[in-house]
């Protein structure tokens, strides 16, 4: 009789490495997959396949998902202005689904039995997989030692070292996710709520001590809110982009230069969706970047409803997207909305990055609403050619009247207003 198979999305870290250790001793047949979204550490492909065969699995499988990340997660993320709570741009989170549909592909492919993952059952992330398993593939066993076990990382690390299998003394203090919106860092002092992470626990982004003194201004180009160029001022690309990179390859460079310059750090707290609070270490400096200047377009090109109504509707859909609601039809209308809203988002926005700092520093746009009042003679505080001082009178005494006729009446005075 076969032995039965299973698959592990497989980062190459603490819970993970556990997880094949522990499969292979019950007499599972083992294949590591290897989900790409990302990571910031490039070139660390090859090592992740060594572990996890050093460990024991039979097969490993590396999947290269950062462009459909991109273009099915993160273009909406920037469109939106998406920021969970106001400043986190959910950098883990968000990608869980692309991975979770990338593990089943490799099981069905494999003739997997079932599939498992290494998230604990005290965050979202074992809810964000399972929701994508159950709906592609609910013939398929999810098998979660971490979760079930209820394993602290000081027994995982144990249960390795004991067979002989090296772990990083950082892994054991701290869970480091990485991808291309960015990295999480759980452990230690995110288990309260006072404490800051020390130096030693970011991974690539510099203190604002450390970063440089003198910043670097860039100018993004953007067509129909997707960013499309990053260049210097004198028309350069930024190291790692040029014509013909791909989107993402924008974000990873984004992602260096802005670490470079202390830019990115954040500590997020708020509920999740299994109901308690949490509090998570994050760097993603790419993408608060692209999120601060398609804004700033935004705010030249669009109308103010416009803007209100995709404040509102942006955080709804990231809400759900973050919280694992992947595949309900409502999705769909969000970023049917969401693209309509993008046709006249398109020009270049200036900005400097300084000692931790995102300033933006001007956008222009064919579409600017601010040029095309110019050149009807509308200049905010100087002056208009298209209306006179007995209109702007008259329009400031009906605008006005609302708001008097409510205080004579919250007085009770009967005297008219003049």
């Amino acid at each position: 009789m076969s032995k039965r198979k299973i698959v592990v999305a497989f980062s190459g870290g603490l819970d993970t490495s556990y997880a094949v250790v522990s499969f292979r001793e019950q007499g599972w047949e083992v294949i590591t997959a290897n989900i790409d979204t990302g990571g910031l550490h490039s070139g660390e492909g090859e090592s992740v396949k060594a572990r996890a065969e050093e460990l024991g699995a039979v097969k490993h499988v590396i999947v290269d998902a950062r462009e459909e990340l991109y273009a099915r997660v993160i273009t909406y993320g920037v469109k939106s202005n998406y920021l969970r709570n106001g400043g986190y741009p959910s950098c883990v989170g968000a990608e869980r689904m692309i991975q979770a549909e990338k593990v089943v592909q490799v099981a069905l492919e494999n003739g997997a039995d079932a599939v498992a993952h290494g998230s604990t059952g005290a965050g979202a992330d074992h809810v964000r997989y399972d929701a994508v398993i159950r709906a592609l593939a609910p013939q398929l066993e999810i098998v979660t030692p971490i979760r079930d076990e209820r394993l602290t990382r000081e027994q995982e690390t144990e249960y390795l070292t004991s067979r002989g299998y090296a772990v990083s003394a950082k892994t054991t203090t701290y869970s480091i996710n990485e991808g291309l919106i960015g990295t999480t860092i759980g452990g230690g002092e995110t288990y309260g709520s006072w404490d800051y992470l020390p130096e030693s626990a970011w991974t690539y982004t510099r203190s604002i001590d450390d970063a440089p003194a003198t910043g670097v201004e860039l100018i993004l180009g953007f067509e129909k809110g997707e960013v499309v160029s990053a260049t210097t001022t004198d028309g350069a690309p930024i190291e790692g982009t040029g014509p013909g990179t791909p989107n993402y390859a924008i974000l990873k460079a984004l992602n260096a230069l802005g670490g470079e310059h202390g830019v990115g750090r954040g500590i997020h707290m708020g509920s999740t969706m299994v109901g308690n609070l949490a509090r998570v270490g994050f760097e993603a400096p790419g993408m608060l970047i692209l999120i601060a200047a398609h804004r700033e377009l935004e705010r030249l090109v669009l109308s103010n409803r416009q803007q209100a109504t995709k404040a509102s509707l942006g955080t709804t859909y990231g809400d759900l997207l973050h919280e694992a609601v992947y595949y309900d039809p409502i999705l769909d209308d969000f970023r049917a909305f969401l693209d309509s809203s993008q046709t006249r988002v398109t020009g270049e926005v200036r900005v400097r990055l300084h000692k931790g700092s995102i300033v933006l520093l001007g956008s222009r746009s064919p579409y600017s609403l601010l040029d095309a009042a110019a050149r009807q003679g509308v200049v905010y505080g100087y002056g208009s050619s298209l209306w006179t001082g007995e209109e702007a009178r008259a329009f400031a005494h009906m605008y006005a009247m609302p708001g008097a006729i409510a205080q004579i009446a919250g007085r009770g005075d009967e005297k008219p207003v003049d």
